[in-house]
């Protein structure tokens, strides 16, 4: 995984108008980490727990991790996953990236769709013909404007 992570610590019960209700008690950025974002999320609890202020201690917290690929977790607990619960965290970030992927990728095919009508003179029929294999005629009218609904 070559992903940037990003994270952010909350505790819940330690928010107060004074110090922001959405500020985190504690956040980062990882370039070089090579696990899961929840792997990253139970070390980033874990070391909290073992390092927090006073005013933390014992109150429940909770990490979220993003990754600029689209993987995401939130953890409460910092306990390792191991063996089918591992995999099972592992098939649902590779799922989370593969949607981010897609929905990328059908963004940047719904701009060419609209550059070639605009620039090329592309006609609505010629480019629903030309996308059929992955989208409806419907969806093909929607992104270029050409619905009836």
């Amino acid at each position: 995984m070559d992903s940037t992570f990003t994270y952010e610590l909350r505790v819940p019960a330690a928010a107060n108008a004074a110090e922001g209700w959405e500020k985190p008690a504690h956040d980062g950025e990882m370039t070089t980490w090579g696990g899961t974002a929840h792997d990253l999320g139970r070390l980033v609890l874990q070391r909290w727990r073992e390092t927090c202020e006073g005013k933390y201690e014992g109150l429940p917290a909770v990490v979220e991790v993003h990754s600029d690929d689209g993987r995401f977790a939130m953890i409460e607990d910092p306990t390792p996953a191991h063996g089918p619960t591992l995999a099972l965290e592992c098939a649902l970030e590779d799922s989370q990236a593969a949607d981010f992927a897609r929905d990328v990728k059908r963004q940047e095919l719904a701009e060419a769709m609209r550059d070639a009508k605009e620039f090329d003179g592309l006609s609505v029929r010629n480019i629903e013909h030309r996308v059929r294999s992955v989208m409806s005629s419907m969806e093909a009218r929607k992104i270029l404007g050409e619905d009836k609904d």
